[in-house]
């Protein structure tokens, strides 16, 4: 199952470019897509109750990835990583980069359960910012992703990387993160203030 969840992670690559592009048309960009709520109206709420407003998103990188409570060894040190990673980021770049993590198990997962489990993982002051997900929500995004449902709620083994303007630069998918190259090519984005496709 394992072997099964890092291939779907790399054939991500290919299609979230093609697959997000078409959704972005609607919602404004390929971040916009996928953090969009079916049938909801206004910004998404973590799981300390806070709305992500779309302010603390414009002219940042995103950092995207996907977790739920239950899942496996590599989801939770994937997403201590990048907690570690996102404290570990020059001060400068530290402020214009966000980090998400998507819950991905709805049934399975409320908000207080995400939080504890994100604040035991990650102390009382996490730099990953946890969206919890209702099931057209989760259905939503693994379809997006063309992530098999029957490995749900394990969540997608991948990290979507995103330019300024919130459109897709780079899918990392598998285990470990390889986190000085997430790191260089944070670095790297972060000199197009207009988006990857205008320096």
């Amino acid at each position: 199952m394992k072997a099964n969840a890092w291939i779907a992670g790399l054939c991500l690559v290919g299609a979230w470019a093609g697959a997000g592009g078409l959704a972005a048309q609607a919602a404004g960009s390929d971040l916009d897509a996928l953090l969009a709520a079916p049938g909801k109206a206004g910004p998404r709420v973590d799981v300390d109750g806070r709305p992500l407003l779309p302010e603390s998103l414009r002219d940042r990188l995103a950092v995207v990835s996907f977790v739920s409570a239950d899942c496996t060894i590599l989801c939770v040190t994937r997403t201590m990583d990048l907690d570690a990673l996102a404290r570990d980021l020059p001060a400068p770049l530290r402020g214009r980069v966000v980090f998400l993590a998507i819950g991905m198990d709805p049934a399975g997962d409320d908000a207080a359960r995400l939080r504890g489990v994100v604040k035991q993982l990650l102390g009382p002051a996490p730099q990953v910012r946890v969206l919890p997900s209702d099931a057209a929500g989760a259905k939503a995004v693994a379809a997006a992703l063309r992530y098999p449902a029957s490995s749900l709620p394990e969540p997608p083994p991948a990290i979507l990387l995103f330019d300024r303007r919130g459109q897709s630069a780079m899918v990392y998918g598998g285990d470990p993160l390889d986190a000085p190259r997430l790191r260089r090519d944070l670095v790297a984005l972060d000199a197009f203030a207009e988006g990857l496709d205008r320096p």
